[in-house]
C-alpha cells in the first residue's frame, strides 16, 4: 500500500514511487460547489425518489454505496449530501483521487469518522474479479469506524461477475428534477425574484424534456447573468441546444422529391462547417469533399466541377462569409458545438466513420495548422461533453508527426477538466505501462508531462515522464528536454521524485522494468545543467550521495548506456573544470565513481583526447580514484 498523508484530516499528497498503487484524498470543503449543492434549502433530490430512499438506508448499512449514473447528474452533490446526512455530527469527507494500476482496495483511507468519495467511472477494462468481494470487506471495515465510502460509476461500466458482490448496495440514480433545481439554484443565489421567468412559454419544453442536472445548473446561470427578462427567448433557445435550427438546417430549403444527393451534400457541408467553424472556405469545403468520399460518393475533377458552386453550397448550408472564413450563425451563441453533437447524437450508428472523418482533416497535412486546430478544439469540447473515450484515443493514436502538437494541446487542456481530466491522466499512465506502446504515444506524453499539465500536477506528470523514459534510448533528446523543462519550473518536486526513484530502484522489491526507467531517468535530468545542479545539491547529503555515485556506476557497465554516458561526463568536465566554486565537488564524486577498478574501464573514451593527448582533468579523476581505492582497502585490512 503507498498511501501517504500529512496529518489527519489533512491535504495527503502523492508519494514520489515510480511504481505503486496510491490515493490522494483531497478534502471536499464548505467552499466546494458540489458542497454548497449539497446543503438544505438548495439540495434537490433525484426524480427516481424511491431508490434516492435506498441509498440513505444502504449506506449506513453496508458502510458503501454504489452510485449508479451518467456523468452531469449531479451523483457528485447526491454523494456529499448522503455522506453529509448518515451521521450526525457529519464525518470529514474527502474526494478520492487513485493513481493505480488496477481498481483495488488495498490503497484506499480507511480513518475513522471520515467520508470518501470515489470516482470509478470510465473504466478502461474490466477489473479483477475480487474487487467486487473485497469492497464489500472494506465496507465493513468502515463501518465500524463509523466511516463511509460513496462510488460515482456510470452503468455501463458497473456490470460483469466482479460486481455482482455490490449489487445489494448498488443504485441506479436519475437527475433531479430541472425545474426545481433551477428553482432552488435561483433562490440559493439571491435572484429569486427571477423564479417567475421560470414559467414562460419558451421553457415549456425545457422542462418537458428535463435535461439534466449539470444542463439546469448551466440555464441557471445563465439566468442569473441575464440582463433582464427580454433575454429569456434567446437563453432558451441556446439551452435547447438549438435543436429546431439544426434540424431546420438539416433538412435543406430547396429539397425536393428525388433530391436525396443534394441533401446529402448540404447536411455534409453544415456538418463540415460546425467542425472548422472560422475556417477557411476552401477547408470547409475540402472536409465536406471527404465525408462524401467516406460515404461513396466520387468527387474526382468532373464530379466537383458539375457540383453546385462552393458559394451555393454554403449558401444551401446557411454558412456565412467574412473574407475567406466561414462562419455558421454567430449571433447563435454554440452553434457549431451543438451542430457535431447533434450529429453525434442523432446518428450513433457512424460515430466511427464521422470520428475517423474529422481527425483525417485534423491530420491532413494539406489543411493549414489554425485549421486543423479548429477541429481539434471542436473534437475535444464534443468529447469531454460526451465523455468521448474513443474520440481522445484517437487523437492521441492518429495525429503524429508535426500535428502530434495538436494532440498534445488538446490533451493538456482535456487534462484540466474538473471531471474527464482524471481520465486523461489515467490514460496517459495506461499507455505508457504497456509493453510496448507507439512511438507516438510515448512522445505525446513526453509533450503533455513538460507542458504546463506536467508544472501544474508535477507528481502525476513526472510518474508519467519517468516510465515514458523507459520506452526511449539512453539520451534521448525529447526526455532531456522535459525533465529539464520540469527541472526549471518544478525543481524540487524532480529532485524528490529522482531520489526516491534511486531508492526504490535499489530495493529487493525493484524489477527490471523500475531499473531501466530509472536510469534512463536519471541519465535525461543530469543532460541538463539544470538538472545536473540539482543532482549536484544532494551530493553533500551522506544518504543520497552513495545512491548518485551506484546511479552512475550503473549507467558505465550499461552497454547501451556507455555512448550517452560519456557524452555527459564529457560535458561535466567542460563545464566544471575551470569552475573555482564547483570543480573540487564534481572531482570528489567522480572519483567515487571511478574508485572500483571495475569501473576505470569507463574512463578509457575520456582520457585521450582528439589530438591523442591525455586528458588531464580525467588523468586527475583516474589519479584519485586509484589513490582513494588503495586508502579504502587499508581501512578495510584486519
Amino acid at each position: 500500500m503507498n498511501f501517504s498523508h500529512s496529518g489527519k484530516h489533512g491535504i495527503q499528497a502523492y508519494n514520489l514511487h515510480l511504481n505503486g498503487d496510491q490515493v490522494i484524498a483531497i478534502p471536499i470543503t464548505e467552499s466546494d460547489a458540489d458542497y454548497k449543492a449539497s446543503q438544505d434549502g438548495r439540495f434537490v433530490p433525484p426524480r427516481n425518489t424511491g431508490q434516492w430512499a435506498a441509498a440513505s438506508k444502504l449506506l449506513p448499512e453496508y458502510g458503501i454505496v454504489v452510485l449508479c449514473a451518467a456523468p452531469g447528474t449531479g451523483r457528485r452533490t447526491a454523494a456529499v449530501r448522503l455522506l453529509r446526512t448518515v451521521t450526525n455530527p457529519p464525518p470529514a469527507i474527502f474526494d478520492l483521487n487513485p493513481e493505480w494500476s488496477a481498481p483495488s482496495v488495498h490503497p484506499l483511507p480507511d480513518e475513522a469518522a471520515t467520508g470518501y468519495v470515489l470516482d470509478l467511472s470510465d473504466l478502461p477494462e474490466q477489473p479483477d474479479e475480487r474487487l467486487g468481494t473485497d469492497l464489500v470487506g472494506h465496507g465493513e471495515d468502515l463501518r465500524k469506524k463509523n466511516s463511509f465510502l460513496v462510488i460515482l460509476a456510470t452503468p455501463a461500466d458497473w456490470y460483469g461477475h466482479w460486481a455482482e458482490p455490490t449489487l445489494p448496495f448498488a443504485v441506479r440514480l436519475e437527475s433531479p428534477d430541472a425545474k426545481a433545481l433551477v428553482t432552488a439554484e435561483l433562490r440559493a443565489r439571491h435572484r429569486g425574484d427571477r423564479v417567475a421567468w421560470l414559467d414562460g412559454d419558451e421553457f415549456s419544453s425545457i422542462w418537458k424534456a428535463n435535461p439534466s442536472a449539470r444542463a439546469a445548473w448551466r440555464l441557471a446561470d445563465r439566468l442569473i447573468h441575464a440582463s433582464g427578462p427580454e433575454q429569456t427567448q434567446a437563453i432558451a433557445k441556446e439551452f435547447g441546444d438549438w435543436h429546431t435550427e439544426i434540424e431546420a438546417l438539416l433538412l435543406g430549403k430547396d429539397r425536393v422529391r428525388g433530391s436525396d444527393a443534394q441533401l446529402l451534400s448540404t447536411r455534409v457541408t453544415v456538418w463540415a462547417g460546425a467542425l472548422l467553424h472560422g475556417g477557411q472556405r476552401r477547408s470547409v469545403i475540402k472536409a465536406a469533399d471527404d465525408l462524401l468520399t467516406r460515404l461513396g460518393l466520387e468527387r474526382k475533377p468532373a464530379n466537383v466541377l458539375t457540383d453546385a458552386t462552393t458559394s451555393s453550397r454554403l449558401d444551401a448550408a446557411k454558412i456565412t462569409r467574412k473574407g475567406d472564413r466561414a462562419f455558421h450563425d454567430e449571433t447563435m451563441a454554440g452553434l457549431s458545438a451543438a451542430i457535431l453533437r447533434h450529429l453525434w447524437d442523432e446518428f450513433p450508428t457512424q460515430r466511427d466513420l464521422l470520428r475517423t472523418w474529422a481527425i483525417g482533416i485534423a491530420a491532413d497535412r494539406t489543411v493549414l495548422e489554425e485549421d486543423a486546430r479548429l477541429v481539434t478544439t471542436a473534437l475535444l469540447k464534443l468529447a469531454v461533453h460526451r465523455h468521448d473515450r474513443a474520440v481522445i484515443d484517437s487523437l492521441a493514436s492518429d495525429l503524429k508527426g508535426p500535428r502530434r502538437v495538436l494532440a498534445a494541446e488538446a490533451l493538456t487542456e482535456a487534462a484540466g477538466d474538473a471531471e474527464f481530466g482524471r481520465y486523461i491522466s489515467n490514460r496517459l499512465r495506461q499507455w505508457m505501462d504497456a509493453k510496448t506502446p507507439s512511438e507516438n504515444k510515448i512522445e505525446l506524453v513526453i509533450e503533455i508531462c513538460a507542458g504546463t499539465w506536467g508544472i501544474n500536477e508535477p507528481a502525476l506528470a513526472l510518474k508519467r515522464l519517468g516510465k515514458a523514459a523507459g520506452h526511449k534510448n539512453f539520451g534521448s533528446a525529447t526526455v532531456v528536454d522535459a525533465f529539464r523543462q520540469l527541472a526549471l519550473r518544478r525543481p524540487e518536486e524532480v529532485r524528490k521524485a529522482v531520489d526516491q526513484w534511486l531508492r526504490d530502484a535499489e530495493g529487493r522489491q525493484a524489477d527490471e522494468t523500475l531499473r531501466r526507467q530509472t536510469l534512463r531517468a536519471f541519465l535525461a535530468l543530469v543532460s541538463s545543467d539544470e538538472g545536473t545542479d540539482l543532482v549536484l545539491s544532494d551530493v553533500p547529503t551522506p544518504e543520497a550521495r552513495p545512491r548518485l555515485v551506484r546511479a552512475w556506476q550503473r549507467l558505465l557497465s550499461t552497454d547501451a548506456a556507455v555512448k550517452a554516458v560519456e557524452k555527459q561526463l564529457t560535458r561535466w568536465k567542460e563545464r566544471f573544470q575551470d569552475d573555482p566554486q564547483h570543480r573540487e565537488p564534481v572531482l570528489d564524486l567522480l572519483t567515487d565513481i571511478f574508485a572500483p577498478p571495475s569501473r576505470r574501464s569507463g574512463l578509457d573514451g575520456l582520457m585521450v583526447t582528439e589530438e591523442s593527448a591525455i586528458d588531464p582533468f580525467w588523468r586527475e579523476v583516474l589519479e584519485r580514484a586509484a589513490c582513494r581505492h588503495r586508502g579504502s582497502e587499508k581501512v578495510s585490512a584486519p
